[in-house]
């Protein structure tokens, strides 16, 4: 009686112990969560990698327009374009390698394992096709759980991240920089990537005498030159300021980075405190933009890939429309005529500065002034203009 009830105790423990075996589940992945798409096409796959050391699980997707392809297929492409990534193989995979700067992922195990939508693949990884919809993962087998002591079956339980695509952030040197604002031998180049009316990137070049500055400072005295450029910021819930939005008007464009959808780096990688409180150095590239347009390269790290273009030095309206201030022929004769509206008086003084004659109209009659040079002054509402003038 004893040895029948040692038996069905027994049997009853390895059958308990089988189906906990089996019952695992192999962690996968939404397609929706994937970041970072490889390949072009109408189908796609889940390339999933399961380490040890740490225990780390991440994915990658591909897309194709084959009906079906390789397993090897697929690594071949993500390794090709994701210079993280590495595999060694031919028919059977030896050695598959992440390396990202912080994580440096390799074999701790043995040997590789893996499966096809959870089940493990019968054949080869350059011999087993997979078709839109299917989900492959890879493991090592020392954090894997055998479902099957027979066949070899795994499964691996460590919840899947998706790898973060591959960014690199367009910046300018300096030496392209038009327009720069202060004074001292330290320089930042300070850009915005706006979104709204179109993907453009801005910069602006800022020079300062002290050791460093904050980001808002610079912001303030670019805004303060510059009347192109303005922002607003208020208390952020976390401490420090929070940015509203950017605004900058350009030939008759109004662009706007708006709302909480701004972020900004410090050569491409983000800080963890506020722009009011985070301070840049000579040789610093700072860019705002919105997260929106940008790539996630990491959590809460983005780089924007649109090429940065130097802003024009700003000229005031004065400034403007006296440009536009213009009088011709020069050389003259008998007339002078003045290319400006509202003019309110020309101006013509001889070489000695005193004033030879005063006209309040568009057309001056020069045919009471001797042949010479003279400087000629137009005045308008809102500007003034002094050139030099020939008179023949």
């Amino acid at each position: 009686m004893v040895k029948k009830f040692t038996l069905m105790f027994l049997l009853g423990i390895i059958g308990l112990f089988s189906t906990n075996l089996f019952a695992q589940e192999d962690a996968t992945i939404d397609p929706a969560d994937i970041k970072f798409w490889i390949g072009e096409g109408q189908n796609e796959v889940v390339f999933i990698v399961n380490w040890n050391e740490p225990d780390t699980a991440l994915a990658w997707g591909y897309r194709f327009d084959e009906e079906t392809l390789m397993v090897k297929d697929v690594m071949t492409a993500i390794a090709t374009v994701d210079y993280r990534f590495d595999f060694v193989g031919e028919s059977f995979v030896s050695e598959i390698t992440f390396n990202d700067g912080v994580l440096n992922l390799a074999l701790a195990g043995m040997w590789w394992m893996y499966n096809v939508n959870g089940q493990t693949a019968g054949n080869y990884f350059d011999a087993q096709p997979v078709v839109n919809g299917d989900c492959i993962k890879f493991g090592d087998e020392s954090c894997g759980i055998i479902t099957d002591p027979i066949n070899y079956y795994y499964v691996w339980t460590k919840e899947v991240a998706p790898v973060y695509a591959l960014g690199e952030e367009a910046t300018i040197d300096p030496s392209e920089i038009l327009y720069w604002i202060g004074e001292g031998e330290n320089e930042v180049v300070f850009s915005v990537n706006f979104a709204e009316p179109e993907d453009v990137c801005y910069a602006w070049g800022y020079r300062f005498a002290t050791e460093s500055v904050t980001i808002k400072e610079m912001m303030q005295a670019i805004a303060e030159v510059d009347q192109r450029f303005d922002f607003n910021d208020e208390p952020s819930p976390w401490g420090g300021m929070s940015l509203t939005d950017i605004t900058f008007n350009y030939n008759e464009v109004h662009y706007e980075l708006v709302g909480y959808n701004a972020m900004f780096n410090v050569n491409a990688v983000a800080p963890w405190f506020t722009f009011d409180e985070v301070t840049v150095e000579n040789g610093d590239f700072v860019k705002w933009g919105d997260y929106t347009i940008a790539i996630e390269i990491a959590q809460w790290t983005y780089v924007w890939a649109t090429p940065v273009q130097p802003v024009s030095v700003y000229e005031s309206v004065d400034e403007i429309e006296a440009s536009a201030l213009t009088v011709y022929p020069n050389p003259a004769t008998d007339r002078l005529y003045v290319n400006a509206e509202n003019v309110k008086s020309v101006e013509i003084y001889d070489m000695t500065g005193r004033m030879v004659m005063t006209s309040f109209e568009s057309v001056v009659d020069l045919r009471n002034i001797e042949a010479g040079v003279y400087f000629v002054t137009v005045k308008t509402d809102n500007a003034a203009r002094t050139t030099k003038l020939v008179v023949k």
